[in-house]
């Protein structure tokens, strides 16, 4: 785990490690009021990226990146769609686990 102290460092890096692997890159915002530390991790497994703040004026550079990330995953079709097309990566089918009903006892027995 590497700590990035420039914002746009850990921006681009952040972009990058998604485009790379849209469907297993995490993201997580830590806050701890105790220390009032903020704390970005991005990560796909084995990459992992961290970017930790004090200040407040990082708020703003956090939406900006949270507004960013979303916009690439609702995206995310298109986006494979076209890398699909160039070659660069394969799209996996994902489908949703099976649900099985239970069968309702009798109370009492």
């Amino acid at each position: 785990m590497v700590y990035i102290d420039d914002w746009d460092t850990f921006k681009k890096a952040v972009e990058e490690l998604y485009m790379a692997s849209p469907l297993k890159t995490r993201y997580l915002v830590k806050y701890r009021n105790v220390d009032t530390k903020l704390v970005l991790k991005v990560t796909d497994g084995p990459t992992c990226i961290k970017y930790k703040t004090e200040y407040a004026s990082d708020i703003k550079k956090l939406e900006k990146l949270n507004r960013s990330l979303l916009k690439k995953m609702l995206n995310t079709k298109k986006n494979l769609e076209a890398k699909s097309a160039d070659g660069t990566q394969q799209t996996n089918n994902i489908t949703s686990p099976k649900i099985s009903k239970k069968k309702k006892g009798k109370k009492g027995k």
